[in-house]
């Protein structure tokens, strides 16, 4: 990867009134995260909340948010840092240790780009959207989660190491606390130039794989073909946290699946290795008991049946698996079991499967017979993930749900901005 330092835009705490959140408390999650109540809940809360440049209101919103971030700028809420700096991002997880990344510019012109794969296939989604607002601001206002091939040892010449002596309280600049979950979001600067030539040449031999923000990498591209950007400029980057593959509090949380088509029931029953009844009565207990189950195990409840727990077997997938060391469930699914149904691997794009984060809520749409069959997925362990991706190959679509969540608005990058 080919990292720059960037001189940040940041709240600045200035100009607030009595009872107005700290600077911090300002972030946003990512503006997919966001629906139109929690929008509005967030515009209300305070007129310089992150929301509104990540998810604006109103009848011409791009030209809206550029106007209003010069307003910011001129009223002295948003600084920008006065040199180029590397951004540590720690994510200090409310039960306990912490999980880190490096916040800076990843190029993304020409060759630069290979360096950066995808993991999985990508659910089409328009990109107009994100990029009439970045043609409109020329800022960059959300990052996207990088995973870093890196060993995560305790050598120092790891990024971990780097990240871990650098996330420090004497270089913190801006906090953040998540009501949901607890979670503390801290950003930290590091101007040395030494140091920032360090992180270079320690990410330079390595590649990367865009855990979150697919689209919005793309979206980066697509702006930066278009304008020609001078490679080494903040317009030919993508802003992202880099985050090690081995880093300690990266959970990678399952996406499950409903069917929403009819398809042969018993082709797909003969495809798993065992069968057990499972006796619970909710989504959030199945997908507990596949959790704890040897892997590669599945749950599977089909319409009108009782739910149970599968072992599959990886020795029946077709040769042209992707990560077939890994033996992923997920994997197993599309490309064996669903395909012995009679589904291509194009239904998984489509509409003919419906994908759902919340266990609870696939268990009651097979209930109430909304779909043919649910299948709860267990979560992927760090390593899983990286021998499944080693070779650069791509997953199914919503394999993987990186969790925490990165926010919006702790430190940003306008493509004017002094890079180094």
């Amino acid at each position: 990867m080919n990292i720059l330092a960037f001189a940040g835009f940041r709240m600045s705490g200035r100009n607030r009134t009595a009872g107005s959140p700290d600077p911090g408390d300002l972030a946003a999650p990512p503006f997919d995260q966001i629906d139109d109540a929690a929008r509005d809940r967030f515009h209300a809360q305070s007129p310089h909340h992150f929301a509104h440049l990540t998810r604006p209101a109103g009848e011409q919103p791009y030209q809206q948010v550029a106007s209003l971030h010069d307003a910011w700028i001129a009223q002295g809420a948003v600084v920008r840092d006065a040199a180029p700096a590397l951004y540590p991002y720690a994510i200090e997880l409310a039960q306990g240790g912490r999980r880190l990344g490096l916040c800076c510019l990843v190029g993304i012109r020409g060759s630069e780009s290979a360096s950066l794969r995808p993991h999985e296939e990508t659910v089409d989604k328009p990109l107009q959207d994100r990029l009439a607002l970045l043609e409109a601001t020329r800022v960059d206002l959300e990052p996207v989660l990088l995973i870093a091939e890196d060993p995560g040892t305790p050598d120092s010449g790891t990024l971990d190491s780097m990240l871990a002596a650098d996330s420090v309280a004497k270089h913190e600049v801006a906090r953040h606390r998540d009501p949901a979950t607890g979670d503390r979001h801290v950003i930290y600067r590091i101007e040395d130039r030494a140091r920032i030539a360090s992180y270079r040449d320690t990410l330079a031999p390595r590649a990367a794989v865009i855990a979150d923000g697919h689209h919005r990498t793309k979206v980066a591209q697509l702006f930066a073909a278009k304008h020609t950007a001078q490679a080494g400029s903040a317009a030919a980057a993508k802003l992202a946290v880099i985050t090690s593959v081995a880093s300690r509090g990266l959970t990678i949380d399952p996406i499950h699946r409903g069917l929403a088509v009819k398809t042969d029931r018993a082709a797909i029953e003969s495809r798993a290795r065992s069968r057990a009844p499972f006796a619970g009565d909710s989504g959030e207990a199945l997908a507990a008991a596949v959790a704890a189950a040897p892997a590669p195990a599945l749950g599977v409840r089909f319409a009108g049946s009782p739910p149970e727990i599968w072992q599959l077997d990886p020795d029946l997938a077709p040769n042209d698996t992707p990560g077939r060391d890994a033996a992923l469930a997920v994997v197993l699914l599309h490309y064996d079991l669903l395909r012995a149904g009679g589904l291509e691997l194009s239904n998984a794009r489509d509409g003919s499967i419906l994908y759902r984060a919340n266990p609870d809520s696939l268990f009651q749409l097979v209930e109430r017979g909304e779909v043919q069959a649910g299948f709860w997925l267990p979560p992927m362990t760090p390593q899983a993930f990286a021998a499944a991706t080693k070779n650069g190959e791509v997953l199914p679509p919503k394999s993987t749900r990186f969790l925490p969540k990165l926010v919006s608005g702790l430190v940003w990058c306008g493509h004017d901005a002094a890079v180094g």
